[in-house]
């Protein structure tokens, strides 16, 4: 049985209806083919907030190539904890990228067919080109990370600095005193702020980290640089990171060399996703609430979707230290 004939109305009306040409059809009438859709197996709040609104019941997240990369594990948590936020009120995620040669190619596409209600963005730079574009489109849109001052502040992140300095308390409370640190390089700020919470937080305890014991690089550099810190003279006791994935690549280091993490030598994390509790031990780290962060993305697109521009100001978050068996 089709949804026309159970819900005793045309193959035209039931067009019209799924279509939104609402001119053509009584509100007694939207009732009978919303029934008939959910009769048939149709989600029945999908298909009539659809019907009604002429939304795509869908938030897009656009992500970079490198996001998914073995440095990159957060973003997988944050991608989970994004789809489940967006499920909880009824709406899905569109993930997509970009074509290399034209950045904005696909969000010009995205706003031409109007294929979700509202974009979702991470990996953001301050003078973010993909925020200004949306912002300029009339697309509404969040971002995981802080805008410019002239950007709509639509945007929600955690405190870096503040989340480095209780790790270092930490970790100078059990009584180490030889730091390094060890993060990927890049210019986006948050990278930035992670290394200055570290060195605030050791010039708290009236410590210093010599300038051969920090090191931002790739991958393959991150691993050398800590093989030769570990099997240096006075090897660091305490081994901060700005991100799991680089703790990860640290413990690993560590045990290739005999040592004992957690007690030869502390390593410290910064993310709090499936990484760090993949490590044996376990990461000590900063813990970023990305479902609290995820919920409040969707909600800040979803109020702009229903009432449209608004003047909400950016949101912080804190982080919290979770103990694992690292440090």
């Amino acid at each position: 049985m089709d949804v026309a004939a159970a819900a005793g109305v045309s193959r035209q009306t039931v067009s019209n209806v799924i279509n939104g040409r609402d001119s053509y059809y009584s509100e007694a009438t939207f009732e009978r083919v919303a029934a008939a859709m959910r009769s048939l197996g149709y989600r029945p709040n999908r298909a009539a907030q659809t019907m009604r609104s002429r939304r795509t019941m869908q938030v897009g997240y656009h992500i970079f190539g490198e996001q998914l990369d073995s440095m990159q594990g957060f973003t997988l948590h944050f991608l989970q904890a994004l789809v489940k936020a967006a499920a909880d009120v009824d709406n899905q995620v569109l993930v997509f990228t970009h074509h290399r040669d034209d950045p904005l190619g696909v969000f010009k596409d995205l706003v031409a067919r109007r294929t979700v209600d509202a974009v979702i963005l991470s990996e953001s730079r301050v003078d973010d080109e993909r925020a200004r574009f949306l912002a300029d489109s009339g697309m509404p849109f969040a971002c995981f990370g802080r805008l410019a001052p002239d950007l709509p502040q639509q945007w929600v992140d955690v405190d870096n600095v503040a989340g480095m300095q209780p790790l270092v308390d930490l970790l100078v409370a059990e009584g180490h005193q030889r730091f390094a640190y060890l993060g990927v390089d890049g210019d986006q700020y948050w990278k930035a702020e992670r290394l200055e919470g570290f060195t605030a937080g050791l010039a708290r305890h009236g410590l210093r980290v010599p300038k051969a014991s920090v090191y931002r690089g790739t991958d393959d550099g991150i691993r050398r640089r800590a093989r030769r810190l570990l099997t240096g003279k006075n090897p660091p006791t305490a081994i901060v990171t700005g991100s799991d994935s680089v703790g990860a690549v640290v413990v690993n280091v560590a045990h290739s060399l005999g040592l004992k993490v957690g007690s030869d030598v502390a390593v410290t994390g910064f993310d709090g996703g499936a990484v760090g509790l993949l490590a044996e031990p376990t990461l000590t780290c900063a813990r970023i609430p990305v479902e609290r962060i995820s919920r409040e993305l969707v909600a800040r697109c979803l109020r702009q979707v229903e009432t449209g521009p608004n003047n909400e100001p950016g949101l912080i978050v804190p982080t919290e230290v979770v103990r694992g068996g690292s440090a």
